[in-house]
């Protein structure tokens, strides 16, 4: 039974909660967009234009943070900054007026930060 339990992803703290519902599949490595599009929410007004990108550039990522973004940002406009592993064109992601970053932070501002977690980065565009 030690060596079945061994192999299970949250072996190190089998009785801590998980932060997504992620984080014990074998997709955690979602995890991070979950959490900070999670935590994004109450910084983006109903109305918002969101879109929702990786650093660095991860277009199979970006598709699946698209869809989590729609899922918990209800009442937002959802950009997608890549489509089934594809960019989308730079005029389509003009028009967010809020920008998530989901990993390292990047460089150059996107404008006004309004949360930085381990997980990422929420912007404010300004106009």
């Amino acid at each position: 039974m030690a060596v079945s339990l061994a192999g299970l992803p949250w072996r190190d703290h089998p009785f801590a909660r998980p932060r997504t519902p992620f984080d014990r599949s074998a997709a955690r490595e979602v995890a991070p967009g979950f959490a900070l599009l999670r935590d994004a929410e109450p910084l983006i007004p109903t109305g918002g234009v969101v879109l929702v990108r990786t650093e660095p550039e991860d277009r199979t990522s970006e598709t699946y943070y698209h869809r989590f973004a729609l899922a918990l940002l209800p009442g937002r406009e959802v950009l997608p900054a890549a489509y089934y592993g594809a960019p989308t064109p730079p005029e389509v992601w003009n028009r967010a007026g809020y920008v998530v970053v989901v990993g390292k932070r990047p460089a150059q501002p996107l404008g006004r930060l309004l949360l930085e977690t381990a997980d990422g980065t929420v912007w404010k565009r300004e106009p």
